[in-house]
């Protein structure tokens, strides 16, 4: 996968990352490492499918989330009793949220911890710093009962140190039949979340293809375009008029290379991760298609689309999602969820229900869709400390904990975590649809104390909609042949290859460096960790082939 585009960019919109850092670190010299395949030896939980719901909206196309566009009459339960014994529950997760009001002041969170008799204390890392916050709280060692885990090369290093539980004895087999909502977990995604045959976590959930573009269709229409691009050169028009509208601080594209580059390599059909023919690797970066790909994001910046802070505006996550309710840029890619659910997205398409609409950026050549990235089904991780493991008791408490978390669509506990409790900010009678308490909020006082296991559904009104948007972009979708394969080079240099590409790629996006450098570009890739990674990667779908 490309770690630099996508890797931020995702992070700020909930969008797709796979698991793909997590190293077997077997030395410390460039290429004596080697990546594996951490799903071997792994004996799986059994799967149990969620309870089927009325109305369900199930797409013929894999990897698209079910819709439910009303909850059913009647809401089931799913846990017998509160999960907790009472005791403090202490949490590490990230967050793209504003942060929520302390305990005290906060009417869902006492009622969470009531509900589910536990003192819940979460360490909340906002996205923008979590890499930072998540080696500080690793490098002191006294971890919290439960940690998600992007994909960074600290988490690697801990799990591959033994910092989070072995979950495989308690939940293997049928033994995960005592927490009905996690054998909901589907057997991909677990192979995605394993290490070493062992499991140590569960997944953060994500569709197959988790974010859509959208554009200013009434900006669009007022320049003559009533109809989204047909093709690379129809984009370039489109966004670069934008520019020119003369409105003070509009502006077709903000943040490069960012959502700009996502959509050039999806017109190019640049491959998704790597190329794997005949037993070997090319990595997207080295194709033709990547070549193209960057010259025309060149023939965007010269055509006026970018913002003059572009390559900032890339660093700035927050900022530049912020343009996008504040009507100062006209193209944008984040969860398709966020334009449906209550928030800052929603809001900006009601107050004006003809300016964002959903497009698939096409083949640059205007012959069918462009090429997009498919998930593992997995964002991140979810571990159990080690430490906290150790008392065997308090451990099935914390699986408790999580099994209430991932209760399904159309249970009480899922009701609960998206609405709260009966009247404090909705009320529901008759088997109706919840009517908001006036003068309540429940997002800001919620949404980040609940983030993590829930199942991905879009559960709105306009679900249908989501849905078939949604299927154009899974049907024009590849997985990286190299997901699910961990490697030590990878994640040993990663870092320094993000600098690399900064100090290269996004200088030649605007002149600052002519095109000719991405071949010194590329040999300095090769040279300081891609060859290495190249190497591992090989042998480890070599060693997967023949089933080793």
């Amino acid at each position: 996968m490309s770690h630099r585009f996508t890797r931020r960019s995702l992070m700020a919109a909930g969008g797709l990352a796979p698991l793909a850092a997590l190293a077997a670190c077997s030395g410390e010299t460039p290429g004596s490492g080697v990546a594996i395949d951490n799903a071997t030896g792994l004996e799986l939980p059994n799967h149990t499918p969620p309870p089927e719901v009325e109305g369900a909206i199930i797409s013929e196309v894999e990897g698209v989330p079910p819709g439910y566009e009303k909850l059913p009459a009647e809401l089931i339960k799913t846990v017998d009793s509160p999960p907790g014994d009472g005791s403090a529950v202490t949490e590490f997760k990230i967050s793209w949220d504003a942060p929520a009001p302390p305990l005290e002041e906060n009417m869902f969170w006492q009622s969470y911890n009531e509900t589910l008799n536990v003192d819940y204390q979460p360490q909340i890392a906002p996205a923008a710093n979590y890499d930072e916050r998540l080696a500080t709280l690793l490098a002191g060692g006294d971890l919290p009962d439960i940690v998600q885990l992007l994909d960074t090369a600290q988490s690697a290093r801990a799990i591959r140190d033994g910092a989070f539980a072995d979950l495989s004895p308690l939940l293997a087999g049928s033994a995960i039949d005592e927490w009905s909502n996690l054998a909901n977990i589907r057997e991909d995604q677990w192979r995605y979340v394993a290490y070493d045959g062992k499991i140590v976590g569960f997944p953060i959930d994500l569709p197959a293809y988790n974010n859509e573009f959208r554009y200013r269709q009434d900006w669009a229409e007022e320049n003559g375009y009533p109809d989204p691009p047909a093709d690379a050169e129809e984009f370039k028009e489109l966004f670069s008029s934008f520019s020119k509208m003369g409105v003070d601080g509009r502006y077709g594209l903000a943040d490069a290379p960012g959502t700009a580059m996502i959509a050039a390599n999806a017109m190019f059909h640049v491959p998704i991760g790597w190329r794997h023919e005949n037993g070997s690797l090319t990595y997207h970066q080295e194709t033709e298609e990547f070549a193209e790909a960057v010259k025309f994001m060149t023939e965007l910046w010269e055509a006026g689309a970018f913002h003059p802070d572009a390559l900032s505006l890339d660093a700035n996550v927050g900022q530049t999602l912020s343009m996008i309710p504040a009507g100062t840029v006209g193209i944008s890619w984040i969860a398709t969820a966020n334009w449906f659910n209550p928030g800052v997205y929603y809001d900006a398409l009601q107050e004006a229900p003809e300016s964002w609409a959903a497009f698939v950026p096409p083949h640059h050549a205007g012959d069918g869709a462009g090429l997009f990235g498919r998930s593992t089904g997995v964002f991140a991780r979810v571990g159990i400390s080690a430490q906290a493991a150790e008392d065997e008791e308090r451990l099935k408490m914390l699986l408790d904990y999580c099994n209430y978390l991932r209760a399904p669509f159309g249970s009480e506990e899922h009701y609960f975590l998206h609405y709260g409790a009966e009247g404090d900010y909705f009320t529901r009678s008759g088997g109706g649809d919840p009517q908001p308490v006036e003068g309540t909020s429940f997002q800001p006082e919620a949404a980040q104390l609940t983030y993590g296991l829930a199942p991905v559904v879009y559960d709105f009104a306009g679900a249908q909609d989501a849905i078939t948007v949604n299927e154009q972009y899974v049907n024009n979708s590849e997985m990286d042949p190299c997901a699910g394969l961990f490697s030590d080079a990878a994640t040993r240099a990663q870092p320094q290859l993000d600098e690399l590409f900064e100090s290269y790629v996004n200088q030649i996006i605007v002149g600052n460096r002519p095109l000719s450098d991405l071949e010194v570009y590329l040999e300095q890739w090769r040279s300081r960790g891609g060859d290495d990674m190249r190497t591992e990667f090989e042998e480890a779908l070599k060693a997967r082939e023949n089933g080793e």
